[in-house]
């Protein structure tokens, strides 16, 4: 058997088709268009918690980049005793620091030995 129920909300009508062995009552529509709206809903809140999700997975994930990429200038920036009075003496030779300059750094660095 089968029955057609219209429901109308201002110029917008759904139209139901249900098929059934025993006739449906009116209180049947209602619960079947209940079920599909939560069913719809449900889905939609799956959705949006998956995406959160993702969204947090990456937003971790950038972060733990931007620290990698924060630590390692830090750790170039760091040279040895050696290096340092190495750069200074390739600065003084190409002419780029004046004879005063260099014995300055050259103490400073030996300085905070």
């Amino acid at each position: 058997m089968s029955q057609m129920t219209r429901l109308r909300n201002g110029a917008a009508a759904l139209v139901l088709t249900v098929t059934a062995s025993a006739p449906l009552q009116a209180g049947d529509a209602g619960a079947f268009v209940g079920g599909m709206l939560t069913s719809r809903v449900l889905h939609n809140m799956s959705d949006r918690t998956e995406a959160e999700q993702e969204q947090a997975y990456y937003a971790q994930q950038n972060a733990q980049q931007q620290q990698v990429q924060q630590a390692a200038p830090a750790q170039t920036a760091t040279q040895t005793t050696e290096q340092k009075l190495d750069e200074l003496n390739k600065l003084a030779a190409g002419g780029y620091i004046t004879p005063e300059e260099y014995k300055a750094k050259k103490q400073s660095i030996l300085d905070a030995m």
